[in-house]
């Protein structure tokens, strides 16, 4: 076994970093071939493959170019899934490799080699794979082939995997040969990355609103011990289930078997503590048109308050007004808001303002931001 002996990253600055390795690479002229594959090591539910998603948005933003990720889950190929099947050709004479699924991609789809489709090969769970599996996945990560097949001319390589359970260390199984072909990552929970990307994606606010107010429930110490357990994989899931059930439940218990299916019973009972709590909200649509009176400013009830104000903007990012907000922000000065809520509302503003220029001019004459900014 080897120690996993690279410093931790979030989930947000590896995107960041793995984003401009690739664009530094290609804007100096190294062939893809050459450039080092990437090694995400996490927990379960971590975010590692939305942190792939997200470095293909990035490289398209950058580059002006297509980015396709093909992902290959390494735990269900055979060794003929990497490297075919050999035949009898036409003489019988020779022998010729049919071509598998994954080398179908169109790596000729334009004559410009700038205009080409960049592909990201993502090899997920490559520890788990069987000691023959990695053996072929070797070349393929080295050379970009196996055997007679080539990935497409653009194809950068990123694996996964997670570390050994049931050791008294953070360590992985992978053989020294395959792991110094290349640059680790040591990807871990984070919560403000898991907001950002939360309030960019509009995940539900009673799930942000929560994390915000206990984040220490993001990622679950109990990983292996529990079958069901928080991470950032299940409170997106729980997400959705919220958005399905929107206004059909009253009380947040009449969930509880779907919400302690995704993250344990003991965590379920304290979400469902807060969403009922969520009750005593005023409406988001009066914040911002000046019409609400009063909320209670327990530590709890700010944190779904601050929730539910962000998604308000995020859903009304490009017809948004200064009064508005001017409005919102009047409210929550008003309420005698601890100064550490209101950086929070304000911070999750400006994550937003890069999506929209009308949404940044706005915020730029909200004059509590102002005011906030200077302080």
């Amino acid at each position: 076994m080897a120690n996993i002996n690279v410093p931790e990253i979030s989930t947000g600055k590896l995107v960041e970093r793995v984003t401009a390795f690739y664009t530094g690479m290609m804007n100096a002229g190294v062939p893809c071939h050459e450039v080092r594959p990437v090694m995400l090591f996490g927990p379960t539910g971590v975010g590692k493959s939305s942190a792939v998603m997200q470095v293909a948005d990035r490289l398209k933003q950058a580059l002006g170019r297509e980015v396709e990720v093909v992902d290959i889950r390494l735990t269900s190929c055979t060794i003929t899934d990497l490297i075919g099947i050999p035949v009898p050709d036409k003489d019988r004479k020779g022998t010729i490799w049919l071509k598998p699924e994954i080398y179908k991609q169109d790596a000729e789809n334009a004559k410009n080699a700038k205009e080409k489709k960049i592909f990201i090969y993502f090899f997920d769970e490559l520890d788990k794979a069987s000691p023959a599996i990695q053996a072929a996945a070797l070349q393929l990560i080295l050379d970009r082939k196996a055997w007679v097949h080539n990935f497409p001319e653009f194809t950068f390589v990123i694996a996964a995997a997670n570390p050994a359970r049931g050791t008294t260390k953070y360590e992985t199984r992978m053989a020294p040969e395959l792991m110094n072909r290349f640059k680790h990552f040591n990807v871990q929970p984070d919560f403000d990355s898991f907001r950002e990307w939360g309030i960019r994606e509009g995940l539900h606010p009673l799930v942000l609103g929560y994390l915000s107010y206990d984040n220490s429930k993001l990622y679950a110490a109990s990983e292996g011990q529990d079958i069901a357990f928080p991470t950032p994989r299940s409170w997106k899931s729980i997400s959705d289930l919220l958005k399905v059930y929107e206004g059909r439940y009253k009380d947040m218990r009449d969930l509880h078997y779907d919400l302690a299916g995704e993250i344990g019973s003991g965590t379920a009972l304290e979400f469902e503590g807060y969403c009922n709590i969520n009750a005593k909200l005023p409406n988001t649509d009066d914040i911002f048109h000046a019409r609400a009176k009063g909320c209670p400013n327990t530590m709890d009830v700010l944190s779904a308050l601050i929730a539910s104000m962000t998604t308000y903007v995020r859903a009304h990012l490009d017809t948004i007004d200064t009064g508005e907000l001017t409005n919102a922000g009047r409210y929550l000065s008003h309420l005698g808001t601890p100064k550490d809520f209101l950086a929070m509302y304000y911070k999750n503003l400006q994550s937003m303002q890069k999506d929209s220029e009308h949404f940044k001019q706005a915020m730029q004459k909200e004059p509590t931001y102002l005011e906030w900014s200077k302080e």
